[in-house]
């Protein structure tokens, strides 16, 4: 699973988690309308700010990448 560096401000852990599995399933599929919905929602998706999330920077660059199509860059 995709890590991301924990921070004092950052985003929901549990909700970045489930986002990130469902979207690499997605991917991992091969099928093309699960992949263009996997990029649909990175575009759409929001995530709490909590204490002692993920960094916001890291988190918002795998969105971008993966709403492009493009493939994670570090897992």
């Amino acid at each position: 699973m995709r890590q991301f560096t924990i921070e004092f401000h950052g985003y929901d852990r549990a909700e970045v988690n489930t986002f990130v599995q469902k979207t690499s399933d997605a991917v991992a599929s091969g099928d093309p309308a699960r992949q263009a919905r996997a990029r649909a929602d990175a575009q759409a998706v929001s995530f709490h700010v909590v204490l002692r999330g993920y960094n916001r920077q890291e988190v918002d660059h795998y969105l971008r990448r993966i709403a492009k199509g493009q493939p994670d860059d570090r897992t």
